[in-house]
Formats: structure tokens, C-alpha cells, sequence
């Protein structure tokens, strides 16, 4: 018990600096084009244990082919982690969770849905503030953080989190805009340049 309780207090701490990080924006950042659908069927392969455990049946509607933007891989990733990893926690067991990834003309948006097994008697509002997840649902091992870290992270990356409440049904949509490439770096010299006439 008092291990379970320790690590419960260290991933808090460490949610906590994340999202503090977050919200002062003292983060760096890591931009590269990376192909979004892979990084949720990599996400898909990581969490299978999670989703399979949770007895929700999760749908996967993703394109074939690529869908490449400019992002933080690693946050983007951590992202699409806490939302998966939030209906695992709070999800009702026995119904169907969808995760879709849609092209706009503009960037791309991923939406989660789920059916929550709790009745969802607070705010799209107020369920992105921290802890309100932790607070009132005291038994599971959240943070009550998981979606405000979404929220900071698609905000860092000049992206929107939204969050829409209808009786039991959660959803939660991520919309990347499409940002400038990242400048190629130079090219090595074959030789050295020179300096001018030897003396």
C-alpha cells in the first residue's frame, strides 16, 4: 500500500511540473514533420494491453496513407497517450470507444469518443482544470492532470483542445494547424572554404 501510494505521489509531482511547464510555456520544443497516422497506430501498439484490460472496445479509424505535419512528436505522442489512457480509466466497460483522424484543409483533427461509466455531472468547461478528474474520482490512480497536460501541449503547438459533454458521451477533439517546415540543416562542405591567398 505504501508503495502504491508513493508511486501515485511521484507521477503526481511529475504531472504537476509537466503542466506548470506547460502553462508558463518554459518548454522546449522539438519540431519535425511526422506522419500523425503513425503515431497513433503507434500509440494503438503501445496502450494495446491498456485498451484490451479496460473491456472497451476501441475503433481505430485511421487513414491509409500518411498524414504528415510539422509537430513535437514527443508531445504530440504524449497527448494522444493521456486521452487514450483516460478512457481506459473512465470509460464505461462493454461499449465502444472511437478514435478518428480526418484531414482539414488546414491541419488535422483527431477526435476521442467514449461512454463514461460515471455520470458526467461537471462542465466541458471545467473538466480541463486540474485535478477535477482526480478529485472526483478518488478511486482510480489518475492524476486528475492527464487532460490538462492534452490541453497545454496542443495549445503549445498552436493547436486547440476541446472538450464536448452530451449525457454520458465524452468526446475530445485535438486540431493541428499545418506549420512551416523546419529549415533543412546545411549542407556539409566537401571542402574547406578558403581564406584568402597564403602568405
Amino acid at each position: 500500500t505504501l508503495d502504491k501510494k508513493s508511486q501515485r505521489l511521484k507521477r503526481l509531482i511529475e504531472d504537476l511540473f509537466e503542466v506548470s511547464k506547460a502553462a508558463t510555456r518554459n518548454v522546449a520544443m522539438h519540431y519535425a514533420e511526422v506522419d500523425l497516422a503513425a503515431l497513433l497506430k503507434q500509440v494503438q501498439y503501445e496502450l494495446a494491453d491498456k485498451t484490451e484490460a479496460s473491456g472497451i472496445d476501441f475503433r481505430w479509424q485511421l487513414p491509409e496513407e500518411r498524414m504528415p505535419l510539422v509537430l513535437d512528436g514527443h508531445k504530440t505522442c504524449r497527448i494522444f497517450e493521456n486521452l487514450v489512457v483516460n478512457i481506459t480509466k473512465y470509460g464505461m466497460p462493454g461499449t465502444r470507444a472511437y478514435i478518428t483522424l480526418m484531414p482539414q484543409e488546414h491541419g488535422a483533427q483527431v477526435v476521442f469518443k467514449n461512454i463514461s461509466a460515471t455520470e458526467l455531472d461537471f462542465s466541458a468547461e471545467e473538466i480541463t482544470d486540474r485535478f477535477v478528474r482526480g478529485d472526483r474520482s478518488r478511486n482510480t490512480e489518475g492524476s486528475g492532470l492527464g487532460l490538462a497536460i492534452a490541453k497545454s501541449f496542443a495549445e503549445l503547438q498552436g493547436g486547440t483542445f476541446s472538450i464536448t459533454v452530451d449525457g454520458d458521451l465524452f468526446k475530445a477533439a485535438v486540431i493541428f494547424p499545418v506549420l512551416p517546415s523546419p529549415a533543412p540543416a546545411p549542407e556539409p562542405l566537401d571542402t574547406p572554404p578558403s581564406l584568402g591567398p597564403s602568405t
